[in-house]
């Protein structure tokens, strides 16, 4: 299922996404009882791709390397869009992890609040405040954004 696999590769790299995809369908085979069906078996999938991420990360925290990558493609042609999106990465990396998380499951993989908070472990009305405070946070640190932007290649002033 490619929304498992989007999931699991903005939490981790290419060759764990797919290791981490492997082991959640062959949870849901074993407990193949247990999986909603319909639309409820995303939610389900994606908590389940959650916990394996979280023991992956706990037996193997070394060789993880837990970035959440924007998505891929062709790179903007136009400077505006560079700024423009290095400050959308910069506010975004600058949330904490709770708030990223929230975003994400929401813009990139396309939950509705309900299914997120399944995915978060918390209930909707949770989850939905959540979502609310980080879009805000979001918010104001884009804002602060609309200040010079440093970046890595930039001399200091």
């Amino acid at each position: 299922m490619p929304r498992v696999l989007g999931y699991a590769l903005r939490r981790t790299d290419a060759e764990e996404a797919r290791d981490v995809v492997s082991e959640t369908f062959t949870v849901a085979w074993r407990r193949f009882d247990d999986v909603p069906e319909g639309e409820a078996a995303l939610p389900w999938l994606l908590t389940t791709a959650r916990k394996v991420l979280a023991n992956h990360r706990r037996a193997a925290e070394s060789r993880m390397r837990a970035s959440l990558v924007g998505p891929r493609g062709r790179a903007p042609d136009h400077p505006e869009d560079v700024v423009g999106t290095a400050s959308l990465v910069q506010a975004f990396n600058a949330l904490e992890e709770r708030d990223r998380e929230a975003l994400a499951l929401v813009a990139w993989d396309g939950l509705t609040p309900r299914e997120a908070a399944i995915v978060a472990g918390c209930s909707a009305a949770t989850f939905s405040v959540r979502l609310h405070r980080a879009r805000k946070r979001l918010t104001a640190l884009l804002g602060e954004a609309d200040q010079p932007l440093h970046l890595a290649t930039e001399e200091p002033a």
